[in-house]
């Protein structure tokens, strides 16, 4: 099973130039693949594939002297190797038509095969040795796996100027001792994902929002206005950006933090995690809750406690969200209620229900439902009764995770 691990460079400055006209090498030879492309499917409508492309490469590393030097030969297939795949991404209608890439300072450039000496780390001096580059300073905060090789590594810059190194490691595992793992539900717990708690457990447990944003915005704002009345092209209109980008990664530094810390105190404690199945590109089109959306990273947590849970023998499942904040956890009887509403009386079993930890057992009872192998029960609930609906002209339907109600509402009697 393959797994990253990111490092921070430090380069002087003759090997951050040459980083730079890798960076620029890249960006030189992704647009001119790309008008290769186009040129020939305009005037004699023939598709380029990317083995054709690849023996141009060839040729060019030798009349380029940008490409030849600057570059790494694989670095350079996989540039081509991912414009390809843009086209067949765009062709299968799952994105956009590639473009044109302007000039800029940021962006990364890849070592596929850094197994074959191209890329060298040493951990005993703290260098990394880059092909076309030299050896760079770095600081390895992690162990290095013993029983790992290295694969791919890949040499990203930030806008705020820190450069950055993802080295991807892949687990070698005898064949003869790969076996199934069975995990044992001895302590499940079901998440319910909001914005007034950034999570609640089924046990009852909430963590806070933490709003990096929220609480960025002030000096952001200010930044912001000060990079807007520079002069473009100046050295004060760098220096102005510069503090805009590193306010943005300091702000999405915190945000990681928080969530790596999370997560891994989910699957130190679990093992066997439910999470709601929410359609975050969705909601975020709420512009009244985009930038709170955004703001929790909802899909990064997840993501976070998934490949962890996965290396540590847990288990995470994504069930269903659809109802989750109007079932109610013991009868299973839907109740309508208000988003400001936090408890509500169960029109089924006539309990008191606090509404996130109720949807938190919601989540687990289905995620259970899902490992022993059943589907989730079916929703057939009883006279239902609409307990302080909002009748606020223009209210959004979305106000917390999991409570849009799909289509077909008044069949179930609201």
């Amino acid at each position: 099973m393959p797994f990253a691990l990111r490092f921070r460079l430090y380069p002087n400055h003759s090997q951050e130039a040459r980083l730079l006209r890798a960076l620029e090498a890249s960006r030189r030879l992704w647009n001119d693949a790309l008008a290769h492309r186009k040129s020939r499917w305009e005037n004699k409508r023939e598709s380029t594939s990317y083995n054709l492309q690849q023996w141009i490469l060839t040729e060019a590393r030798h009349t380029d002297p940008l490409i030849g030097e600057a570059l790494h030969s694989q670095s350079a297939q996989d540039v081509l190797r991912r414009l390809d795949k843009a086209f067949k991404s765009f062709f299968a209608r799952r994105a956009r038509h590639p473009k044109f890439k302007k000039f800029s300072h940021t962006g990364s450039f890849t070592y596929p095969q850094a197994y074959n000496g191209s890329v060298r780390p040493d951990v005993i001096r703290g260098r990394l040795y880059l092909s076309k580059v030299g050896n760079i300073r770095i600081v390895f905060h992690r162990q290095f796996p013993t029983d790992s090789r290295l694969k791919v590594c890949t040499v990203s810059r930030e806008p705020d100027g820190k450069w950055f190194a993802s080295l991807v490691f892949e687990e070698v595992v005898p064949l003869q001792n790969i076996h199934t793992i069975q995990v044992a539900l001895s302590s499940p717990i079901g998440i319910d994902l909001g914005l007034l708690s950034l999570i609640t457990t089924s046990d009852g447990e909430k963590v806070e929002h933490p709003r990096f944003l929220r609480k960025a915005e002030r000096r952001l704002k200010h930044l912001q206005k000060v990079f807007s009345r520079k002069k473009k092209g100046s050295k004060n209109h760098f220096k102005a950006r510069h503090q805009v980008a590193s306010q943005h990664a300091k702000v999405r530094r915190r945000r990681s933090d928080f969530n790596h810390k999370l997560s891994t105190k989910l699957v130190r404690g679990h093992n066997f995690i439910a999470f709601e199945d929410l359609r975050i590109r969705n909601m975020v089109r709420n512009h009244s809750l985009a930038k709170s959306i955004q703001d929790a990273a909802w899909g990064q947590l997840v993501r976070l406690t998934e490949y962890k849970a996965l290396r540590a023998g847990a288990r995470t499942i994504r069930v269903p969200a659809a109802y989750s904040t109007q079932e109610c956890f013991h009868c299973e009887a839907l109740t309508k209620a208000s988003l400001g509403l936090r408890e509500f009386v169960c029109v089924g079993c006539g309990r008191v229900l606090q509404r996130d930890t109720n949807a938190a057992g919601v989540v687990l009872k289905r995620g259970l439902a899902i490992a022993i192998g059943r589907d989730t029960p079916e929703l057939k609930p009883v006279k239902t009764e609409s307990l302080l609906v909002s009748t606020t002209r223009g209210a959004s339907s979305v106000g917390e995770a999991g409570t849009i109600c799909p289509r077909g509402l008044e069949a179930h009697g609201f």
